[in-house]
C-alpha cells in the first residue's frame, strides 16, 4: 500500500492535513535563487573545467548543498572549525579534480553520489594532508558558512541519527525550504504574501492543530477560500520539489521514489 502524505496525497480527494513538521519553514533562507537550480548538467558542467559557466555552476552546487555535507561530517566527529574547513575543501577538490566527470548520470542520484564521495573524502589520509592549502589549480571558494552549527544543533535536538540518515534528513529539507523561499517569492510578487504566511505553515512548518476557521478568520477570508489555498500551495510545494528532484536523478521513474524516501526521511 503506498503511504500518504499531506504534500504526495494518494487522492487529490483526500481531506487536508496540518501536517507539524519538526522544523520553522524561515530557518534556511534560500541563498541560490540567482544561480541555476543545481541538476546532472549543471553539476557535469562544473566539474568540466573547460566550460565557460562552470564557475557559476560549482557555486550554484556549493550554496544548494553545502549544509547536509556539513551536517555529515559534524556528525562524524568533527569539529566546528574542521567541519567548515572540510566542508570547503571537499567541494573544492570534488569539483577541481574530475570526480564529477565520472558522475555522469547513469551512475544514479546525485545525493548518494554526494555522500559516497564525502565518506570516501573523509577516509582518505590524502585530505589530512592537505586540509586548508590552496592553490594547484584549486579554486578558493566563497561558501558563506553562516548559521552552520546553529542549524546543526537544531538537528541534534530531533534526535542523534545516525550520520547517513542524518544526511538525507538534511537534503530532503533543503530541498523543501528552498521549494517553499521560492514560493514565496512567487507569492510575494503577486502580492499574495501575506497569504503564503498564513497558509505555508498548514502545508509545512509549524501550523497549530487549529480549525481552519480559525485560521482563514485572522487573514479575513472565508473557510472555503483558504481551503482552496491550502490545497493550492501543497500542489505548488509538490510540483517544486518534484522539479528539484527531477533534475537529480538520472531515470525520471525514480523521481516519486526518490521525494517519499527524502519525506520519509523528515517524518
Amino acid at each position: 500500500m503506498t503511504t500518504s502524505h499531506p504534500i504526495f496525497p494518494t487522492s487529490e480527494d483526500e481531506p487536508l492535513k496540518s501536517y507539524r513538521a519538526s522544523r520553522d519553514i524561515n530557518q534556511f533562507p534560500s541563498k541560490a535563487s540567482a544561480f541555476p537550480t543545481t541538476h546532472w548538467s549543471v553539476v557535469l558542467m562544473a566539474g568540466a573545467q573547460n566550460q565557460p559557466d562552470g564557475r557559476k555552476a560549482l557555486e550554484s552546487l556549493c550554496l544548494n548543498y553545502w549544509f547536509p555535507i556539513y551536517s555529515y561530517i559534524r556528525r562524524r566527529g568533527r569539529s566546528h572549525h574542521e567541519a567548515e574547513d572540510l566542508t570547503q575543501d571537499f567541494l573544492a577538490r570534488l569539483l577541481a579534480r574530475d570526480d564529477l566527470e565520472r558522475a555522469c548520470p547513469e551512475r544514479g542520484r546525485f545525493r548518494t553520489f554526494l555522500l559516497t564521495s564525502v565518506k570516501n573524502f573523509l577516509t582518505n589520509d590524502w585530505h589530512k594532508q592537505h586540509t586548508a592549502k590552496r592553490g594547484s589549480g584549486i579554486p578558493v571558494l566563497s561558501l558563506d558558512l553562516e548559521g552552520a552549527e546553529e542549524n546543526f544543533a537544531r538537528e541534534l535536538s530531533h534526535g542523534d541519527l545516525a550520520p547517513d540518515r542524518a544526511f538525507d534528513r538534511s537534503w530532503a529539507l533543503v530541498l523543501i525550504e528552498r521549494a517553499l523561499a521560492e514560493l514565496r517569492t512567487e507569492y510575494q510578487l503577486s502580492g499574495r504574501g501575506a497569504l503564503f504566511e498564513a497558509v505555508a505553515p498548514l502545508v509545512w512548518g509549524g501550523g497549530t492543530p487549529e480549525p481552519l476557521s480559525v485560521h482563514a478568520q485572522r487573514i479575513q477570508m472565508y473557510e472555503g477560500a483558504f481551503k482552496v489555498a491550502v490545497h493550492r500551495l501543497r500542489k505548488r510545494l509538490r510540483e517544486r520539489l518534484e522539479s528539484m528532484v527531477r533534475e537529480t536523478v538520472s531515470d525520471p521513474a525514480e523521481v516519486e521514489h526518490e521525494i517519499r524516501l527524502l519525506i520519509a526521511s523528515v517524518g
